[in-house]
Order: structure tokens, then sequence, then C-alpha cells
């Protein structure tokens, strides 16, 4: 926890936040459940993260995923490939140009994924409802200061 008595400094701030993101993340993914799909795969954090990927944007392509998500597009292409064969994604061709591939989520990812949200959602709330006011408020004001440094990064992303 960064120490309230005196304004905190990017430094403090940095190390502090890092761990308590990646704690959270594990903690709500470990108590909501895993991604539980039919298929005979397990469904890995890299094969999860191109699925909501494409869950929030049927049609995209590999190479607009893998800019989304900062990784190289054979790497992307990867894990498509394992997708698809496990039955969780679709590949079309782009009537528009031949040569890209639009993406688009199986009935039963969909359903996977939107089960998984849902649990994630039920648990987020159980747990902020335990929460008192004042945290809840804290909380509230931390999400602004997120997107802001969300937008920074990606500023920087940029930049290089």
């Amino acid at each position: 926890m960064v120490p309230s008595s005196t304004a905190p400094t990017a430094e403090a701030v940095s190390e502090t936040l890092m761990p308590a993101v990646g704690t959270l993340r594990r903690l709500l993914r470990r108590v909501a459940g895993p991604f539980v799909t039919s298929a005979p795969v397990e469904v890995s954090t890299s094969q999860r993260e191109v699925l909501v990927m494409v869950g929030k944007r049927t049609g995209r392509s590999v190479a607009e995923i893998a800019d989304e998500l900062g990784l190289a597009p054979n790497t992307v292409s990867t894990i498509v490939t394992q997708l698809v064969g496990a039955g969780l994604l679709v590949r079309e061709t782009d009537p528009q140009d031949r040569r890209v591939g639009r993406l688009a989520l199986t009935p039963a990812a969909q359903e996977a994924l939107d089960s998984a949200r849902a649990r994630r959602r039920d648990v987020l709330h159980e747990a902020l409802h335990r929460l008192g006011p004042r945290q809840l408020a804290d909380l509230a004001a931390g999400i602004d200061a997120l997107e802001a440094l969300a937008e920074e990064l990606r500023a920087l992303e940029r930049a290089r």
C-alpha cells in the first residue's frame, strides 16, 4: 500500500500497482472459476485473451488482434489455429481481400465466454458489496486514474 501521509511518488505507485493488479486478476479468475468449454483442450490465458478480443468485435483479423494485444502476428496466428482446431473460433476469408482471414466465435465459445464473464461479474459484485462506502468511493476514483494511465501507456507504445 502506498503511504497516505505524503503525496505518492510515481516510483511508489509503480511498485505497488503492478503486484496489486496482478493479484486482483488472478484472484478474480480463481474465485470465478476457469473459462470452461466443451473443447477437448484447456484454454490458456493467451487463448482466452484472443477469444475475448474476437468476442468484443467479430470480424477482426489476426493482425488487428496481434496489434491490440501487443503480440507478433505469427504468435496470434498459431493461437488462432489452435482455437479453430478446438472448435472455438471460425476463420473466414475476407471477401474484399482474400489474403485476410476474419475471425468469429463459435456458439460454444460465445456461450463459454458469456458464462465466464457473468461468473466474474457476480464474484466482483459480491466482493464489492463487502467493502465500505469509503473504499468503494476510492475504487471509483481509481478507475478514472487507471483509464488515464492506460492512455499514457498507449501513447508511450505509439511513440516507440
